[in-house]
Formats: structure tokens, C-alpha cells, sequence
């Protein structure tokens, strides 16, 4: 009885709460039937499906995010253009993200993946076309159109076919799908730049967001879930025009993606600019920076991550912030490679626990027929943290050199405590007052 009461008063995430207690609880569902966690089960066809055409097009995107300053350079362009570039894929991807939630949560998930794939191909495909300045700022600007729709429609996905009691494991795992081609593309894309030139490298991009378009088809088409099936376009405008401003204003979403925005803003500085950061500094294979990275991610969110359970969800925050801080400060006082490698790690170990508990907040207690507009606004920090930050760095090197930048970077990422401990702080105030309206309309007066 005691389980029962607690479900019915509890939020969506009561699961993992209880989990994080070391108890075994139930799931209730929307119609009242229960299920052991134990017994939900994570990897379904399509949600593997998802992560594999997630993991092929990041990484048809992020070969170039160590290479593409490279090329401008090679074009002849300077260091601000180079940024300039590199940055437009994020604000392009910032400015259709928002339509995209909203045709998400109206008209379903796959159609919308499959259009964002085939732009992101057709745009891989021209790259090899068009060699000027001019057309790869073009060209990059229709890449950010076709990686929004992709990544938003894909994380809208994820979040579809996890279970609720077990949303963040899932999103974890999920995670691993955008971090790790985060990690292993700029290592692909110097590799191959190094050994077969840029024409190569745009092949390769080709050839992975064809992947990951044929596999989209796989797909089953499951609408928006939670809306009946009758539910007519114009019904969908409604849902289109109403509260979504509100929505996006809640502190339970805006501060999280706040998080992740400040920290994904001074990562930008390290992986446009590591490559050339290297050259400078006279430090060799730098590539394997990224492998370090990757391998801690996925080492921390596959074997740690589970572990952390045990402990409450503030200290594993605090605790994955200080490693991500750490780790530009190390980079900017780097003499060799093996500190580079050591701030990889760090990095790699803090990104891995931070993203999926940032996004769980995000999307806990949130209907199924709001998480397009949510997880777009989510993954715009994103876009608009890597894109923005890439153009800010460029401009911030070439006034005062990298060393500098990534102590500037170190300091942007710092106020990611200054936004969580906001939201906890909150939280703290809801509780509270939630407590003594409890009292109140059990008619409990407090002790005199």
C-alpha cells in the first residue's frame, strides 16, 4: 500500500528516485498497471536503430570539426573566417531546431529524421563540388539545417522508446551515440585528411549519412505518442500555437540546458581548435586526444555510471562539473602530450555522466506529445553553444593567442555551477512550500 500511494503522488521520475535509495519498486503506467523495472526492457529494434543512425551522421558531421579549419586554411582563409564557418552549421541547425519540435510533436518523428538526412546527404555530396570560401560557407549553412532536424528528431526518438522508469539509463546509453562520434570523427577526419586529402574526407560523409538514411526506412512509423490516431492537422496547429513559450520557460528545462550550454560553449574551443592549437605548440599526435576522450566516456557511462546510482544526483553533478572545468585549464598550460591526455580523460569522464542527467531533468514530467519543442530547446544549447562558441574562440585567438582562450574557455564553463546550483536552490523553495500547503489542507498547524 505504502508503493501504491507513493505512485500516485509522485512525479514521473519516481522510479529512479527509489532506485537511487537501493529499493525495488514498481512502475505504474498511464493505465494503472504495474511493471518491474527489471523487466523493461531498453534496447528494442528501433531504439538501436536510432543510436546507430545517430553515431553514423555526428560522425559524418564531427570529421570536420578538427579538419574544417584546416581546409579554410588551405583556401586561404583567416582564423576568424575559419570560425565564421565552423559556426554557421550551429546557428543554421538553432534556427530550424524550434520549427522542427513543433512539426515533431504535430506530425510524427520518422518523416522528419528522413528529411534531415537526405538534406544531410545532398549536402556531403556537393561539398566535393563546390571548393570556394564562399560555397563551404553555403554549404555548412544547409549542413545545420539537415543536422538539426536529424539530431532533434533522433533524441525525440530515444525519448519515445525508453521506458519512463528507466529514462535515465536510457538517455546514458543513448548519450554514447552523440558523444562518442564527438571523439572519434575529428581523429577520423585528420586521419584521413592526413593520409588521402579533403576529397576523402567529404567521401566518407557521404558514405555515412547514406548509411544512416537507409537504416532510417527501417524505422517504425509510431506518430506522436500519446495523441489519438484521429487527431486531425488542424488539432495539431493547436497544440503548435499554444503554451510552448511557457514550456520552454520553466526553470526545470531552461537551467539544465543552461548547464550544458556554457559547457558545451568552451568544449567548442577545444575541439575546432585543438588541431591547430597542437601545431603551434609544437605537440605531435594530437588525434589522440579524442580517442582518450571517447574511451573515457564510454569506460565512465558504461561501467561507472551504474555505480553512481548510489549516490544523490547533486554530488555526481558537481563532481562531473569540476572534471569538465579541469579540463580546460590543463589544455591551457599543456607543454606535452601526455597533459592533453590527461585533460581527454577528465573531460571524457565529466561529459559522460553530466549530458544524460541534464537531459533527464529536462524531461521529466513532460507529456510525449511535448518532447519535440523540449528536446529541441535542449539540443539548441547545443547548437548554438558549439556553433557560437567556435565563431567567439576564433576571434579570442586571434587577439590573445590559445593559451589564453582556453583559460577564457575554463571561465565560460565555470558558470555551470552558477546555473545548477540555481535550479537546486529552486527545487529546495518547491519542496518547501509544497510541504506547507500539504499542512494547510490537511489541516496540521505548525507547533507554536
Amino acid at each position: 500500500m505504502a508503493i501504491r500511494s507513493v505512485a500516485r503522488t509522485a512525479s514521473g521520475n519516481i522510479a529512479e528516485e527509489l532506485a537511487q535509495q537501493g529499493r525495488r519498486t514498481t512502475v505504474v503506467s498511464c493505465t494503472g498497471s504495474g511493471q518491474d523495472i527489471g523487466e523493461q526492457r531498453i534496447w528494442s529494434k528501433d531504439f538501436i536503430l536510432v543510436m546507430v543512425i545517430t553515431t553514423f551522421a555526428s560522425t559524418a558531421i564531427t570529421t570536420q570539426m578538427g579538419t574544417l579549419p584546416l581546409y579554410v586554411a588551405s583556401l586561404g582563409g583567416s582564423t576568424a573566417v575559419s570560425g565564421a564557418i565552423v559556426g554557421v552549421l550551429g546557428i543554421s541547425a538553432l534556427i530550424f531546431r524550434f520549427p522542427t519540435g513543433v512539426l515533431l510533436d504535430t506530425y510524427g518523428r520518422r518523416a522528419l529524421l528522413i528529411i534531415g538526412l537526405a538534406i544531410l546527404l545532398i549536402d556531403f555530396s556537393l561539398l566535393n563540388v563546390f571548393r570556394t570560401l564562399l560555397m563551404l560557407f553555403c554549404l555548412r549553412l544547409l549542413q545545420g539545417i539537415g543536422n538539426g532536424i536529424q539530431t532533434t528528431s533522433t533524441s525525440t526518438l530515444a525519448a519515445d522508446l525508453i521506458p519512463p522508469g528507466r529514462l535515465q539509463t536510457g538517455l546514458g546509453y543513448f548519450s554514447l551515440a552523440q558523444v562518442v562520434p564527438s571523439a572519434i570523427g575529428p581523429l577520423i577526419g585528420l586521419s584521413v585528411v592526413e593520409h588521402f586529402g579533403y576529397r576523402m574526407l567529404f567521401a566518407v560523409g557521404v558514405v555515412l549519412t547514406a548509411a544512416a538514411l537507409a537504416l532510417s526506412l527501417l524505422l517504425t512509423d509510431r506518430g506522436v505518442p500519446g495523441r489519438n490516431a484521429t487527431a486531425t492537422p488542424e488539432r495539431g496547429e493547436r497544440v503548435r500555437s499554444g503554451d510552448s513559450l511557457a514550456l520552454l520557460m520553466r526553470p526545470s528545462i531552461l537551467l539544465p540546458s543552461a548547464v550544458m550550454f556554457v559547457v558545451f560553449c568552451a568544449a567548442a574551443g577545444v575541439t575546432a581548435f585543438v588541431a591547430q592549437f597542437a601545431v603551434e605548440a609544437g605537440i605531435a599526435d594530437v588525434g589522440v586526444y579524442f580517442v582518450v576522450a571517447s574511451a573515457s566516456t564510454v569506460i565512465v557511462r558504461l561501467f561507472v555510471s551504474p555505480l553512481l546510482i548510489r549516490f544523490r544526483q547533486p554530488a555526481v553533478v558537481l563532481a562531473s562539473l569540476t572534471m569538465v572545468c579541469a579540463t580546460f585549464f590543463l589544455v591551457a598550460n599543456a607543454p606535452n602530450l601526455g597533459v592533453l591526455l590527461l585533460a581527454a580523460a577528465l573531460y571524457g569522464a565529466g561529459q559522460a555522466n553530466l549530458q544524460p542527467m541534464m537531459n533527464t531533468l529536462v524531461l521529466d514530467g513532460i507529456e510525449p506529445g511535448q518532447r519535440g519543442r523540449v528536446t529541441a530547446f535542449f539540443s539548441a544549447s547545443a547548437d548554438v553553444a558549439y556553433g557560437g562558441g567556435a565563431l567567439l574562440w576564433g576571434i579570442v585567438a586571434g587577439w590573445c593567442g590559445f593559451r589564453s582562450m582556453y583559460v577564457i574557455c575554463g571561465v565560460c564553463a565555470l558558470f555551470g555551477f552558477v546555473f545548477y546550483l540555481w535550479l537546486l536552490i529552486g527545487r529546495s523553495h518547491e519542496r518547501s512550500g509544497g510541504r506547507s500547503s500539504e499542512r494547510r489542507s490537511s489541516g496540521v498547524q505548525p507547533a507554536e
